[in-house]
């Protein structure tokens, strides 16, 4: 009965630890860092659009629809950094930074 009572304790401890550290505030300057990275990526993917079209690969109005497209992009990850979440690689997945909750269904 004693091993069946510190088994049971043990475990709600390692849960109890376990989501203490899920529920954790990230690092400010891990994000400030993550934010920087992402206005790096979108600079250069607006820069390899100018390229593709010097080098003839595309013509100027898709070139500008591809733009538009990733400064629009680029904006909807900015407020989402302003609302405490991240989109990350294109797939949003509805939960902020210190909060994590339940994957989106493919439905």
């Amino acid at each position: 009965m004693l091993k069946k009572f510190a088994v049971a304790s043990l475990t709600v401890a390692f849960l109890a630890l376990g989501a203490g550290t899920c529920l954790a505030a990230p690092d400010p300057a891990k994000l400030d860092e993550l934010k920087a990275l992402n206005q790096q990526m979108f600079t250069l993917k607006k820069q390899m659009v100018d390229k593709q079209l010097e080098a003839g690969l595309l013509d100027q109005e898709k070139a500008a629809k591809i733009k538009t497209f990733i400064e629009e992009r680029q904006k909807q990850v900015e407020e989402d950094f302003a609302k405490g979440q991240y989109s990350g690689f294109g797939k949003k997945h509805g939960h902020g930074f210190s909060k994590p909750g339940p994957s989106p269904s493919n439905s």
